[in-house]
């Protein structure tokens, strides 16, 4: 039972972190941006993320958090 409900939550975790992922895929200032050559890249300049930017990372953050925490819930129970 608890195997099932953590596993839904894991599919719908990672749903939402491919959301979150194609919502900061715009902001080339990221390894994508070095992969693929963007001229805006500052790798070594602390910039101070506001608004959307904060809140699409620290949700990512967030939800993998939580999947690493079901991940482990999961390997526990089975």
């Amino acid at each position: 039972m608890i195997v099932t409900i953590v596993t839904s939550l894991l599919f719908v975790i990672s749903l939402l972190m491919i959301i979150v992922g194609f919502l900061m895929a715009p902001d080339s200032n990221s390894f994508s941006g070095a992969i693929v050559g963007s001229s805006d890249l500052k790798l070594f300049s602390q910039p101070k993320e506001q608004g959307w930017k904060k809140f699409l990372k620290w949700s990512m953050i967030i939800l993998g958090i939580i999947m690493f925490v079901a991940t482990i819930l999961i390997r526990i129970f089975i």
